[in-house]
């Protein structure tokens, strides 16, 4: 309290003594008619006395905020203070509204307790009457004891007579038994005689089918072989007139033949997961098949890199609608006509094809029919090389695009030649199947199979 009337007394002391200076200074700046900041000496002398009265009140507060920690955070800490109380009178009612929560939890807990006590008192009366029925049970316990006793003396001379009667009809069993075992061997004998009777029918029966079958088979192969035949032999004669056309053709130009029509430039397996990315997948196919442009009709020119390639607009944008569809195909880049070595445009044509199965593992390709007279006289590759173009024929019908080859190696294939030369049994039909399950792109691997009667005698 005395520091507080000290600090008031200095303070008004303090603003009286700047209170006559500032007069005093306001006095004589009027009366020397001063100027400052290039004013009037009438405005001078009001500047000097406004800015000694801010000084007073500075003054004022300087000494307040420096002698009092509580006015200054009073002044600028007030809103702090403000929200701390307002979050301690939110906590208060949170408390408050706790305790009211609590305190109805408490009345609902004394309301069960008065309720589990209730229920106390009703058990102990209902075990009251539970320990008289016990002594009454306990009483028909000892009663049912006696009568017990008497069943088990009953029960022992009863099992005496069930052993008696035990020993008479395990007799009589053996002697069923015995009779049984006779009549068991008896149907065994009568059953072993007509399943052989049934196999030997069933026997006869599937030689007819088999008989009757080999018959139809021989005459639709027969006739598949000559239909094959006079396919190859057109085929053959198609060639010579290309083979002719292409030597004139060459004589024309004069020139060497680096591609020719229809020959693959670049061969993909394409599924489109997004289709943004349908146009970068055909920019890198047509630069493979330029690549192997430039290889074919650049040779020993590693510098040349031009795009000699040129395929229509068209067929890349039906190319690209075809691979948006997001199912696999396979796509490869054709050559449109023969083109000569330092040609530097070079036409080609896009086939798209859907990749799907065609054949099953195991399933027949093509067949013949081989007899070991034919294989003595010769004719093995010559029956061998028609099966493998029956097959080729058929795969390229059926979809086929990739490579046809026949087991891993041609070593394979002579070898199997060789191994049926030495067989002296007797066979009547050779098949080509697919080796695996093969689909568009391929590659089909064949297997070759010598049968005798629907038998496989040899195999590769």
């Amino acid at each position: 309290m005395t520091s507080a009337l000290v600090l008031i007394a200095a303070i008004l002391l303090l603003g009286g003594l700047l209170a006559a200076l500032g007069d005093y200074l306001g006095s004589k700046v009027g009366k020397a008619r001063l100027r400052i900041f290039k004013l009037r000496p009438r405005q001078t002398a009001t500047f000097v006395t406004i800015f000694t009265g801010t000084l007073i009140a500075a003054s004022t507060l300087g000494i307040l905020f420096a002698t009092s920690e509580s006015l200054r955070k009073g002044i600028f800490r007030l809103d702090e203070y403000l929200n701390r109380l307002q979050d301690a009178r939110n906590e208060l009612a949170e408390a408050t509204q706790d305790k009211r929560e609590v305190e109805a939890e408490l009345d609902k807990a004394q309301q069960r307790l008065d309720t589990v006590n209730r229920k106390f008192q009703a058990t102990e009366e209902e075990l009251g009457r539970v320990s008289q029925q016990v002594q009454q049970l306990k009483q028909q316990l000892s009663n049912l004891k006696q009568e017990r006793e008497k069943l088990l003396a009953e029960r022992k001379r009863l099992e005496a007579q069930i052993v008696e009667k035990d020993q008479e009809l395990a007799q009589q069993k053996e002697a069923l038994k015995t009779t049984e075992n006779r009549l068991e061997a008896l149907e065994k004998q009568r059953n072993e005689l007509q399943t052989e009777i049934e196999k030997q029918d069933q026997e006869i029966a599937d030689l007819d089918a088999i008989i009757e079958k080999r018959d139809e088979v021989l005459q639709f192969q027969e006739q598949k072989v000559k239909k094959l035949e006079n396919k190859i032999a057109e085929s053959q004669e198609k060639i010579q007139a290309l083979e002719q056309y292409y030597e004139n053709y060459q004589a024309l130009r004069q020139g060497n033949v680096a591609l020719v029509k229809g020959e693959v430039l670049a061969f993909n397996l394409v599924k489109i997961e997004n289709s943004q990315q349908t146009e970068a997948v055909i920019k890198r196919i047509l630069r493979q098949a330029n690549q192997k442009a430039i290889e074919a009709t650049q040779p020993g020119n590693k510098d040349f890199q031009e795009q000699i390639v040129v395929i229509t607009e068209s067929q890349v944008k039906r190319l690209e609608e075809t691979l948006a569809s997001g199912e696999e195909y396979v796509v490869q880049i054709v050559t449109a006509g023969n083109y000569l070595n330092g040609e530097k445009k070079i036409r080609v044509f896009a086939d798209v094809v859907r990749n799907q199965k065609i054949f099953e593992k195991g399933e027949t390709i093509a067949s013949l029919s081989l007899t070991p007279q034919e294989v003595r006289s010769g004719k093995l590759l010559e029956r061998v090389e028609l099966l493998l173009a029956a097959s080729r024929f058929r795969s390229r019908r059926a979809g086929i695009v990739g490579n046809i080859v026949v087991g891993e190696s041609n070593l394979e294939v002579i070898q199997f030649m060789e191994e049926l030369t030495t067989i002296n049994q007797s066979y009547d039909q050779i098949q080509a199947i697919a080796a695996k399950k093969t689909y568009t792109v391929g590659p089909l691997r064949l297997k070759l199979k010598v049968m005798a009667d629907e038998q496989v005698i040899l195999t590769n």
